[in-house]
């Protein structure tokens, strides 16, 4: 993984919609106690993810794929692409470009394992 990144690199690539769904999911779906099952769950094939991960998939008609399901967000990977989604605000009317952040892999991990800087720069900006 490269180290290269900072959050102001991965940030100014979003408008301030996306940087604030970013904001949200990471204030209210990642932890210290979910973290490493969260990079884990991205990073691993299709079969390991419905072995693995089965009793927090998303179990709903709604969206196609293998879906980790948080408080209001699901997440997924496929291939080197994360995405973010707002479950819960799409589920009342607002449109997937309102809703839906497509971040690299490796940008989502650097973000969420540096949280609290990256918190601290969506406040300042």
């Amino acid at each position: 993984m490269s180290t290269n990144f900072s959050v102001q690199q991965i940030l100014s690539n979003y408008n301030r919609q996306q940087v604030s769904k970013i904001q949200d999911f990471l204030i209210s779906e990642i932890d210290k106690d979910n973290l490493e099952e969260t990079i884990d769950f991205l990073t691993s094939s299709d079969i390991v993810k419905q072995a693995k991960y089965k009793d927090i998939l998303y179990t709903g008609e709604a969206y196609e794929g293998l879906y980790i399901e948080g408080n209001q967000y699901l997440i997924s990977s496929i291939q080197d692409e994360v995405l973010i989604l707002d479950a819960v605000s799409e589920e009342n009317g607002i449109s997937e470009e309102q809703t839906r952040v497509k971040i690299s892999l490796q940008e989502f991990i650097y973000l969420v394992n540096n949280k609290k800087d990256t918190l601290d720069w969506i406040k300042l900006n």
